[in-house]
């Protein structure tokens, strides 16, 4: 979205971009111990955001029984 001075009000790539590289400079020198650490200091709070942080591999087989978002055990229909 662009204001009346043809500015965008919020520009995600340029956003990202610098997120990226404020992270990268933070966990440059880190070992795999101290980023391990790091990224458990920074897990999420919310229950739904905590589950997908947790999750470490796509779910594999069926996918008629594999988890569906939010945790709740429900199958996806056939």
């Amino acid at each position: 979205m662009k204001t009346e001075a043809g500015e965008k009000a919020f520009d995600c790539v340029k956003w990202t971009r610098r997120t990226r590289d404020r992270i990268s400079a933070e966990i440059r020198d880190m070992s795999q111990d101290e980023l391990v650490r790091w990224f458990e200091d920074r897990r999420p709070k919310d229950p739904f955001l905590a589950e997908l942080f947790d999750r470490r591999e796509a779910p594999t087989g069926d996918r008629a029984v594999a988890p569906v978002a939010g945790g709740r055990g429900a199958t996806l229909p056939s």
